[in-house]
């Protein structure tokens, strides 16, 4: 009885999940973007595109390497560039960092700490789980 009931539960929790996005895209309530392209976000991410259309620069901020919404993030969005595994996004940051070329973008620890950052800063983007409290930031649409 009892795994019959456990094994309920895990269906619950899944089918739960399902609905909800891995991820949700973020930027601050002054920041006039809605919706961007899955390609649009994977070049802010990889610092391809650096400035908004208004002209001001753009400050993307990342999650740590392992946490989940990163992975998802990752698999999701950079897949477009070529880059849908944390590994290769690594040895992309690496060679960019080596020739000069650029650095990665700014990281943060929690969904908060993202929330936060993004707040407080009217050119950031960031990204956060798909159940995370976003008070202050506006949620922007990803489309494929």
């Amino acid at each position: 009885m009892e795994a019959a009931f456990g094994l309920i539960l895990s269906f619950l929790f899944l089918q739960g999940s399902a609905s909800a996005p891995a991820y949700k895209v973020v930027v601050s309530t002054t920041n006039p973007v809605t919706t961007l392209t899955r390609r649009e976000t994977a070049a802010i991410f990889l610092k391809k595109r650096t400035r908004w259309e208004a002209g001001k620069e753009i400050a993307p901020v990342d999650q740590s390497s392992t946490s989940l919404v990163r992975a998802a993030f990752t698999r999701e969005v950079l897949e477009s560039e070529g880059l849908g595994r944390l590994s290769a996004v690594q040895t992309f940051w690496q060679q960019q960092v080596y020739s000069g070329r650029s650095t990665p973008p700014v990281i943060k620890a929690s969904d908060a700490e993202v929330v936060a950052f993004v707040a407080a800063n009217g050119e950031a983007i960031g990204y956060v789980s798909g159940e995370a409290e976003t008070p202050g930031v506006k949620i922007v649409t990803i489309q494929p």
